[in-house]
């Protein structure tokens, strides 16, 4: 029982309180701690709980496939992306490079170099000639097997030229250009990352649609507001004239004027008032699209954006920080016990 919980529970509060209180103890020991011990610990756990959750990914996705359930060829597709994934990374380098580093007769050479970088014999001769004497001449997209780059070496060897083929190191090669695991995340990941995102704008416009509907005055502030910034962000909002906004918000004070007063006559005089002024003004002014300017739609949104909705993502924010120093506190003290399955 030892073993189970209270050694656990008080790991926990060492390392907690030595942590958290590191940052206000002038002590170079336990700074050292916190700013070089507890973020490395952090680091070596991150990996195993990112390693454990894709063995639990494959778990999941692996009984759905055995089993047949319901979108099962889903989880096989999940499956084969995370093995491509795995071996691009981890298996195969997938970045052979070829240097040409003698080439006495480029126009030879050319022969063989052109269908490899997509220009034509006389473009490849001329941009061997133009290197500098001595320089070797590197092929910028690199091979994905270590058999093609061969291939290409043997090749220009033939052709009088001298090449040799070198291999990216590994841990470079997946921010390498044009490798086996760099061309997976462009032209895999990055698409399918954009037409996630692409679709979510109908998901958050349709989410949207239910979340604002009209119930009460806080509702009503958050349909208007976001109203506002889908459409002062897109360019139709710098098209919208401010004098038609004027005259929306006209009747929209008109109808709070019936809503509060109930008379007829009292609405009337709101709205036709409020037409004659702005009309009036309008006419004064010139009708300027973005005059007055707080009625303009991207002024109004990028004013909505940089003040009230900051404010909210500031008081989110110290909700967030305050939640997070409970949660601390709750396992210093050892109250949650979560993390050893109770």
């Amino acid at each position: 029982m030892f073993m189970k919980r209270q050694l656990p529970i008080a790991i926990a509060a060492t390392i907690g309180f030595l942590t958290l209180f590191g940052w206000f103890v002038d002590e170079p020991v336990i700074k050292s701690f916190v700013d070089d011990d507890a973020t490395q610990w952090f680091d070596i756990l991150a990996s195993f709980a990112m390693f454990l959750g894709a063995l639990n990914l494959l778990k999941m996705q692996s009984l759905k496939v055995i089993k047949r359930k319901k979108g099962w060829p889903y989880a096989a597709l999940a499956i084969a992306g995370f093995a491509f994934s795995f071996t691009a990374g981890f298996i195969l380098l997938g970045s052979y490079n070829v240097e040409i580093s003698q080439y006495d007769d480029p126009a030879q050479v050319a022969t063989v170099l052109a269908s490899e970088i997509n220009l034509d014999e006389k473009s490849t001769a001329n941009i061997l000639m133009a290197m500098p004497e001595g320089d070797p001449y590197l092929i910028e997209t690199p091979y994905f097997t270590k058999v093609g780059a061969d291939k290409v070496v043997e090749k220009i060897n033939a052709a009088g030229g001298t090449a040799n083929m070198r291999a990216t190191e590994w841990g470079a090669h997946i921010a390498t250009r044009g490798s086996l695991f760099n061309w997976m995340f462009r032209f895999i990941f990055t698409p399918l990352s954009a037409t996630m995102f692409a679709l979510l704008a109908f998901f958050v416009a349709s989410a949207s649609y239910r979340a604002f509907k009209i119930r009460n005055f806080e509702a009503t502030l958050l349909l208007i507001s976001g109203i506002i910034i889908m459409l002062g962000r897109v360019p139709i909002g710098g098209n919208i004239s401010a004098w038609f906004i004027l005259y929306i918000v006209v009747l929209a004070l008109s109808a709070g004027v019936n809503t509060w007063f109930k008379n007829r006559v009292y609405t009337l005089v709101s709205v036709v008032g409020g037409v004659l002024i702005v009309t009036i003004a309008g006419f004064i002014m010139g009708w300027p699209v973005d005059q007055p300017a707080i009625f303009y739609l991207p002024v109004l949104q990028d004013w909505i954006y940089n003040n009230p909705n900051v404010a909210g993502a500031r008081a989110i924010m110290i909700g967030i920080g305050l939640g997070i120093f409970a949660t601390s506190i709750r396992y210093i003290l050892g109250i949650e016990k979560s993390y050893i399955g109770e």
